[in-house]
């Protein structure tokens, strides 16, 4: 029998001492109210159909569930998910050179769906997806590769990115926008190109200044390169990758201009340089591919929410909605209801 308890700061040390040992899991534990012994034991009955009827997930981060970026947000979806009664177990900081034994691991134990939560982790992902065909996986791709029991989910920050320009035009002094990248894969490079034809639609002398930094969580590396940009008169930022954008937010102190944060609320890491944030609501995401793996439904999907699902947000911190004025902040709904209602469609410029 599995322990089950919260494990949110016991897992990595866990993983760490041993591959081979029981992944832990976080269970949904369902209370009721009965008048009669009757009625307790018919609700018991259907709560443990129910139970073996739900399909369970397992989640793997490469990095720290408390990130307050990429693995925050999925970590938060699951959590979301197992207080309705979805069984989720969650493996933190898998390096993806150990990710399989771990992949294999949820197979073994028969885990309905398996979500890879890293770029990294494709090669990993299909090796193991063939030998356990009876197991969904799913990996954060964004570049459409599936397989027969492989869904690939991908991150259309740009739609947000398109919303985030238009704050970057009112907020920016130079008009010079800066983007980082912890590599240029598609994703990233369409979340910069978006943002500058945000910033373009206001401000039509904006410029954009892109570079990769080789690397999802190397926060020095980015801050140089960030810096680099300030020199040149770039003083808004947006950032793919948590590196990256931690990064940004350090050099906007330095250099008195404005960060992004990155699909979480990154505000407290620089309270007086992080204007807005692009949100990742995952939660949509993961329950449309439960469903669809009840269904029978998952083969080849590639998961494509964004804006119109309420999967990807953006918001402008209190701080900042007096210097970007009532008239922006207006912009800005008008313009995510368009997107929402299919009326305006955000260029999507991967490379």
């Amino acid at each position: 029998m599995t322990t089950l308890f919260t494990f949110r700061r016991f897992l990595p040390t866990l993983l760490s001492f041993s591959l081979s040992m029981p992944l832990l899991m976080l269970a949904a534990c369902g209370q009721s109210t009965t008048s009669s012994d009757t009625d307790s034991e018919a609700t018991n009955t259907t709560e443990t159909e129910d139970s073996a009827d739900a399909p369970r997930m397992a989640l793997v981060l490469s990095g720290s569930s408390t990130d307050q970026s990429w693995d925050q947000a999925a970590f938060e979806a699951g959590e979301r998910l197992e207080e309705q009664g979805v069984e989720v177990a969650v493996s933190e900081a898998v390096d993806p050179a150990n990710v399989a034994a771990v992949l294999r691991q949820y197979a073994e134990q028969e885990y309905d769906l398996i979500v890879a939560h890293s770029f990294s982790y494709q090669d990993a992902v299909f090796e193991v997806a063939e030998e356990f065909p009876e197991v969904n996986f799913a990996w954060a791709g964004g570049i459409g590769e599936t397989a027969e029991n492989v869904a690939d989910y991908d991150q259309p920050f740009y739609q947000g990115a398109y919303l985030i320009g238009l704050v970057a035009a009112e907020l920016s002094e130079t008009g010079q926008l800066g983007a980082l990248y912890g590599y240029d894969i598609p994703v990233c490079h369409a979340m910069g190109e978006a943002m500058l034809a945000g910033a373009q639609q206001v401000r039509p002398d904006a410029t954009l200044t892109s570079a990769a930094v080789g690397d999802w969580y190397d926060v020095a590396k980015a801050k140089e390169a960030a810096l680099s940009q300030a020199e040149t008169g770039v003083d808004f930022w947006i950032g793919c990758g948590q590196g990256p954008t931690l990064g940004q937010i350090e050099a906007a102190k330095e250099s008195g201009g404005y960060a992004t944060g990155y699909v979480g609320d990154m505000s407290s890491l620089g309270p007086e340089v992080v204007a807005s944030n692009l949100i990742w609501n995952m939660e949509p995401l993961f329950q449309q591919m439960l469903d669809d793996t009840v269904a029978g439904t998952f083969a080849d999907q590639f998961y494509n929410l964004a804006i119109p699902e309420g999967v990807i947000q953006v918001e402008v911190l209190p701080a900042f909605q007096d210097d970007v004025g009532e008239e922006v902040l207006e912009s800005v709904e008008e313009t995510k209801e368009q997107i929402a209602a299919g009326e305006l469609e955000v260029p999507f410029v991967p490379n």
